[in-house]
């Protein structure tokens, strides 16, 4: 998975048919744009997409053929309106009867609507590269990944962060956020049929519960720094994996300022950090993953 004969990481993937791998990281959507935008600029093209969360919505615009900087361009240009429509009326009702609405405060509407309007694709047969999302599908209580039908609505629900987002119902099952789970679907893209040389992967480490349980809400923290180690040693699995199949899998992990929907202005940082983490990457011998997520 690494590389140590001073050929860079570009000349390994130049000719090669390789697949891009854009992980899950909450609002890390501008860090990825950041990624694909330097990585189309070093005229390397992947022969196929994967992502999760944030990775699967700015892989979804790759690959149904958004320019680069059209992607940069709708990603900075987003503002807390596009996406804000909480329905409080609509979750205390549902708290008080069978239902799926308390899981989240935002409908998602207004994001499928964002969604639809900047997708070149309806469907995911309609991509000119192909693309493959990871969702968690609570129907089933497994992760699931989703390669045909509607593309805006798998999207929506691969991006459907708990708390924030109300499950999505797709196809009869209620589908969340596929960063749950499956950080980044390495070992789904390998086996998807595409024929791949190699494999890139964009990681944007996660920082829930970074800091250990502590105040008022030391359960939660607790159970999300619990659900960080179960993403991590998730995709170390994957790697390993792949690394007895003989799969060249290379890793470009960028630390970005933190964007929430309340500092979206950090966004254009966010975004510089993910080009030059790629730019850097490019430059130098391939690196193996440190496990620094």
């Amino acid at each position: 998975m690494s590389g140590a004969d001073g050929v860079t990481l570009h000349q390994r993937l130049q000719g090669k048919r390789f697949g891009c791998v854009l992980s899950a990281g909450f609002f890390g959507f501008y860090g990825h744009a950041g990624f694909v935008d330097a990585l189309l600029a070093s005229g390397l093209q992947p022969a196929a997409w994967a992502g999760t969360s944030a990775g699967g919505m700015v892989g979804a615009l790759a690959a149904s053929g958004v320019p680069r900087a059209q992607i940069c361009e709708a990603i900075l240009n987003v503002s807390r309106a596009d996406f804000w429509d909480p329905d409080p009326i609509g979750i205390a009702w549902d708290m008080l009867r069978p239902g799926h609405r308390a899981g989240g405060l935002l409908k998602g509407g207004k994001f499928r609507g964002l969604l639809e309007r900047h997708l070149r694709a309806r469907r995911f047969e309609d991509c000119p590269t192909p693309l493959l999302i990871s969702v968690t599908n609570l129907t089933t209580q497994q992760t699931e990944v989703l390669t045909r039908g509607d593309l805006s609505s798998a999207v929506l629900a691969t991006c459907a962060y708990p708390g924030l987002f109300a499950p999505i119902e797709r196809d009869g099952a209620l589908l969340w956020d596929g960063g749950i789970v499956d950080k980044a679907p390495v070992l789904a893209l390998s086996d998807a049929g595409q024929k791949l040389d190699a494999l890139l992967v964009h990681f944007l480490p996660s920082r829930d519960g970074a800091a250990g349980p502590k105040g008022a809400f030391a359960y939660a923290s607790g159970m999300a720094g619990g659900m960080v180690a179960s993403r991590k040693d998730h995709f170390r699995l994957q790697l390993e994996v792949l690394k007895a199949r003989g799969i060249e899998v290379h890793v470009v992990t960028s630390q970005l300022p933190p964007v929430s929907p309340t500092t979206m202005h950090e966004g254009a940082r966010a975004m510089e950090a993910g080009r030059q983490s790629l730019r850097s990457a490019l430059s130098a011998p391939p690196a193996g993953w440190l496990g620094s997520a």
